[in-house]
């Protein structure tokens, strides 16, 4: 079974180390998350982590997810040319196969 950024991964490949692509994803959608291959990061040497805030420190990259009773957040890496492409956000969530339903929002910030 292919996992859900095999697509993301494949179609760029030079990537921009100064940035990240972070998607909050609504919380009822985890089943879904799961069945595309994300698994829950958990840093055991983070143990203070606020119930309802995730700390920055345990932020994952790629293929796991964070959450709190609110919402899922996952992080990818971005290409050099995404901020060429005025609808580059909305291309690498189809290409993730994240469904625009489950998505709160997503932005690129600087790492």
């Amino acid at each position: 079974m292919s996992n859900s950024w095999d697509k993301y991964f494949s179609h760029y490949s030079d990537w921009d180390d100064a940035h990240c692509f972070n998607v909050r994803l609504e919380l009822k959608f985890e089943d879904e998350i799961k069945s595309l291959g994300y698994v829950e990061y958990v840093n055991s040497n983070d143990m203070f982590i606020l119930e309802n805030e995730i700390s920055s420190k345990t932020f994952p990259q790629s293929k796991t997810y964070t959450k709190n009773k609110n919402e899922i957040k996952i992080s990818f890496e971005v290409p050099y040319d995404w901020s060429i492409d005025t609808d580059w956000e909305d291309k690498a969530l189809v290409l993730l196969g994240l469904s625009e339903e489950w998505v709160i929002d997503s932005s690129v910030e600087d790492n």
